[in-house]
């Protein structure tokens, strides 16, 4: 994807009709990281800029780091909140490992995610490397179609999310 929004559609959807404890930072977070590798190698001019982190090992890999930090930032934020916070009550409430568990879950599915909506449209991936290259998927929907659909579901999301939340 060009711009790594486009990733972000399907983590909102999981955040409006999934569990509560869908950590859509720890999703984002796992997109945005990926596209580090993109804007690195572009930076460079090094093709092909879909490397490591554009694979399901290494997008995995990815998404449970970005989990990680996300868990380690929250703990950390949850510290300095005032002691009546509602977000902080639920969160001192909740055992810090269920905590965790649910940021690694979200990362996850975000780099997994992120490297398949990412292999409909890029030739120069290897998404199952290194067990094997090629890209089989690149093409099978064109790029205005993945983009306009994504844009779609993001904006519905975002509008069902808004109604729907619990004030």
């Amino acid at each position: 994807m060009p711009l790594t929004p486009f990733h972000f559609s399907p983590g909102l959807l999981t955040k409006v009709f999934g569990p509560r404890s869908f950590w859509l930072t720890s999703f984002i977070a796992a997109n945005v990281l990926i596209d580090v590798e993109v804007l690195y190698y572009l930076s460079r001019d090094e093709p092909p800029l879909h490397r490591y982190l554009h694979t399901y090992l290494g997008g995995s890999a990815a998404g449970l780091l970005a989990g990680l930090l996300m868990w380690c930032i929250v703990m950390i934020i949850v510290r300095w909140m005032p002691a009546g916070s509602r977000w902080k009550t639920r969160l001192n409430q909740t055992p810090k490992t269920r905590l965790l568990n649910q940021s690694l879950l979200a990362g996850l599915i975000g780099g997994i995610s992120h490297v398949f909506l990412d292999s409909l449209m890029h030739d120069d991936m290897h998404p199952f490397w290194p067990f094997a290259t090629g890209n089989t998927l690149a093409g099978v929907i064109s790029v205005p179609a993945l983009h306009i659909g994504l844009g779609l579901l993001g904006l519905f999301s975002l509008i069902l999310w808004l109604l729907l939340r619990e004030p």
